[in-house]
């Protein structure tokens, strides 16, 4: 373990000094938590080898219906529903009993400590209550209720157990400079839904059980991420999992048995100068309905499947500053089962096949972007000071050089044979060309 000074956000007071990272990927071999139970179990080794498809383990989709039945109504072990309350530091809150938060805070309540230690152990009776309104989280902010949490842990054990939920109109929760860690299958470590909020800033987070990804956002959640490090080892646990609104900032994800990110439909996701390395893929945009991404410098390394997965979705996917896309295995973009995306490139050196097997993708690589790869049934426009060096036989449904741009500057052919839609292209006028380095480009 190596200790890192990362920050400080503008015009924040620093609580501070330091923050654990780690800065190797977790092996598979020294982390447990693929069991879907309250106990943890030696992950499996992927055979096939995993990929964003889910070969090792899929990620379940946020308000699966378990079918739990009726569920109780939220309770807590502390409970404030009106005024605001300071409580002394190092304060512990605790709860062990099914379904009951160690705190729940409603209303106008506002509860905020400093270095406070909130302990939950028991799983939920109802998964559905759990993930859809935070029913047995460790601390429960909802329906107008704030938590603002400084310094301290936050650690649950058990089935259902978030650790941090802000759930329903106002619901807000914040933290700062503090430690979370849940042990238990669908047990997020922070998660925010139906008009709840939460911050985090310079927070450490690690999740142990299969599907409970460190920060998770349902429909209508909003969650924002700065400066702070965030773990899973669980299968289907990526680092983030929204079908509501996230952003994240200068932080560092490292999942053991999962895709990097999943996003949902009507669910976004915007990554500032983020580094993320993840067993089985990138990032995943899945559902019928509409999905995005935006990545702003950063990297995301995957050490096995593909980096950008697009199933059933319409997404918007967006690159810039540099960021680092790298995989070991699988495909640069992947579409299928009549997904949908645009996906823009700009300064973005890009690596990978790009395959559209049902569906359709449109790229758009501007600035001085490169791809090396070879495209199967996606549409390419190349700006002026763009590149692409074809890397193997390809076949486009569409090309389209930009203002300024000419075939010989912007297409390396490599000797591979590229074949276009003449009715998507009508700026080639159907004709063949001769490419730099060998090879054709010809209409279909």
């Amino acid at each position: 373990m190596k200790y890192l000074g990362l920050r400080l956000r503008p015009g924040r007071r620093r609580t501070a000094t330091a923050v654990s990272v780690l800065l190797l990927p977790l092996t598979l071999s020294s982390l447990s938590a693929c069991s879907d139970d309250d106990g943890t179990a030696t992950p499996p080794v992927a055979s096939p080898p995993a990929t964003a498809s889910g070969a090792r383990c899929g990620t379940v989709p946020l308000d699966t219906d378990h079918g739990s039945g009726p569920a109780p109504a939220p309770a807590g072990a502390y409970t404030l529903d009106s005024g605001a309350e300071a409580t002394p530091r190092r304060q512990v809150f605790e709860s062990n009993e099914r379904d009951e938060s160690a705190v729940l805070v409603s209303g106008s309540g506002h509860l905020s400590t400093r270095d406070a230690h909130i302990f939950k152990r028991g799983r939920t009776s109802s998964l559905d209550a759990a993930g859809r309104h935070g029913l047995n989280a460790g601390a429960l902010a909802l329906d107008g209720g704030r938590l603002d949490l400084s310094g301290g842990w936050f650690s649950t054990k058990g089935r259902g157990a978030t650790a941090v939920y802000a759930s329903g109109k106002g619901a807000r929760a914040t933290l700062s400079a503090s430690a979370v860690r849940t042990k238990g299958s669908y047990a997020p470590g922070v998660r925010a839904a139906d008009g709840g909020a939460a911050e985090l800033s310079y927070v450490e987070t690690e999740t142990a059980g299969a599907q409970a990804p460190p920060v998770a956002a349902g429909p209508g959640g909003a969650v924002e991420v700065y400066d702070s490090t965030m773990t899973s080892a669980g299968c289907g646990s990526p680092g983030v999992q929204t079908a509501g609104d996230v952003s994240v900032t200068g932080t560092l994800f490292d999942l053991a048995n999962s895709e990097a990110f999943t996003v949902e439909p009507g669910g976004s996701l915007s990554l500032r100068n983020v580094r993320a390395t993840a067993a089985a893929g990138g990032v995943v945009l899945r559902g019928d309905g509409e999905t995005s991404f935006a990545m702003d410098g950063g990297s995301v390394q995957a050490a096995d499947g593909d980096l950008f997965s697009v199933r059933e979705a319409v997404a918007d996917v967006r690159v810039s500053g540099h960021a680092e896309l790298k995989t070991k295995g699988g495909k640069l973009l992947r579409v299928r089962d009549k997904g949908v995306v645009t996906f823009s490139a700009d300064g973005v050196r890009l690596k990978g096949d790009v395959v559209v097997a049902d569906g359709s993708a449109s790229l758009d690589l501007a600035g001085r972007s490169k791809l090396d790869g070879a495209v199967t049934g996606a549409s390419l426009t190349l700006g002026a000071h763009a590149r692409w060096s074809v890397s193997g036989d390809s076949s486009l449904k569409g090309l389209d050089l930009g203002p300024g741009a000419r075939l010989s500057d912007v297409i390396d052919g490599n000797g591979h044979s590229v074949t276009y839609d003449p009715s998507a292209s009508p700026g080639l006028h159907g004709r063949t060309y001769r490419l730099n380095g060998g090879g054709t480009l010809r209409p279909a």
